[in-house]
């Protein structure tokens, strides 16, 4: 798009447009003739059809433009500003999933670097059976034979290594849950069977209610065990579903959220199983034991927050990160509504509305 000339004449020219209504348009919103803030203003109103962003980003980008035009301030700093408040809203999800893939990395190098250290024994020893085969004086076949063996056994343990390794990759340490980047990896394998074969996607995302709070008042060790605890109910949850034909994935999405995926008819059962974990998680009495196991606290509740959003054909793209953004604006309308609820996305020609489905 051409650049608006710094002290442009709309009477004589615009290069928005050749009738000039852009500029007629700025011109009421009370933006100076200047090149970078009218470029500026029209870029960011012009976001909203960007398909490869999601309707959250959409919503920020515009909520962005209304507070600069309801301020009126257009001075170099707040220019400034608002670049890069833009910059933060379109690249935080990257930021946010190349942070998860830094810390994971690390996870894996030193589990990889532990695995070294145990086949380095192997290796010795296999080594040491070469030489042994080949000072022997035994037949030419033994001991091709022989060494046969040994290097399979190598290999049969190497394999195993890689297997750990690859699992490890797509759980997370705490919960043993699957972690973020096996999220990923199941969401988008949801999304294309969604798209070309029209199977049903849900996402439900659950967060634990005041977890800030209870970390401050009992530190991040016992928040830990309160993070395993809200995993191991999500996984008794499930199970009373059956496994039979069910394809259910529940994830650590990150910090205190955690985020279930339920592809095929496991979508249709959504809600219920949402409310199955809030009510158990509601019942369960946390108990806080010392590093010797001793009991220092319990009777203490907790409470998570859900929403549920299912895959929408109207969106025009950024399918995976629409859904996401869906269900994790469900999931914080049922913390708007007074916590340990779960709500619903239900989609709308306009706009989305959300209703609580469990919880008062």
């Amino acid at each position: 798009m051409p650049l608006l000339d710094p002290q442009c004449n709309r009477a004589t020219s615009c290069d928005f447009t050749q009738d000039g209504k852009f500029c007629e348009m700025l011109d009421k919103a009370g933006v100076p003739r200047d090149a970078k803030w009218r470029t500026l203003i029209l870029y960011m109103r012009g976001l909203a059809d960007y398909s490869y962003l999601s309707e959250m980003q959409k919503s920020q980008v515009q909520a962005l433009l209304v507070d600069v035009l309801k301020q009126q301030d257009f001075s170099e700093e707040r220019f400034s500003e608002v670049l890069m408040r833009d910059r933060e809203i379109l690249v935080a999800p990257y930021e946010q999933r190349l942070n998860a893939a830094l810390q994971e990395t690390v996870q894996l190098a030193e589990e990889f670097k532990r695995l070294m250290q145990r086949r380095k024994g192997d290796v010795k020893h296999l080594e040491a059976r070469s030489v042994e085969a080949v000072t022997s004086g035994q037949d030419s076949a033994e001991i091709v034979s022989l060494l046969q063996a040994t290097f399979r056994e190598v290999i049969n343990l190497m394999e195993q290594d890689m297997e750990t390794l690859d699992q490890l990759s797509k759980t997370d340490a705490l919960t043993g849950l699957n972690n973020r980047r096996a999220f990923d990896e199941v969401l988008e394998r949801g999304i294309a069977d969604w798209k070309d074969n029209n199977a049903p996607l849900a996402l439900m995302m659950l967060d634990i209610d005041f977890f800030k709070d209870f970390n401050d008042e009992f530190g991040h060790r016992i928040g830990d065990q309160a993070l395993t605890t809200v995993a191991c109910l999500i996984r008794q949850s499930i199970a009373v579903f059956g496994s039979e034909g069910l394809e259910v994935h529940p994830c650590r999405y990150g910090g205190e959220e955690f985020a279930v995926i339920l592809r095929g008819s496991s979508a249709l059962i959504a809600e219920e199983l949402a409310s199955d974990i809030r009510k158990r998680m509601e019942r369960y009495n946390f108990v806080i034991r010392d590093s010797n196991g001793d009991i220092l606290r319990k009777g203490i509740n907790i409470t998570i927050s859900s929403g549920i959003a299912e895959a929408d054909p109207s969106w025009k793209g950024a399918y995976q990160e629409n859904l996401i953004d869906a269900a994790d604006k469900a999931m914080y309308y049922a913390k708007g509504a007074g916590r340990n609820r779960v709500a619903k996305c239900v989609p709308g020609v306009k706009s989305n509305t959300f209703v609580i489905v469990s919880g008062q």
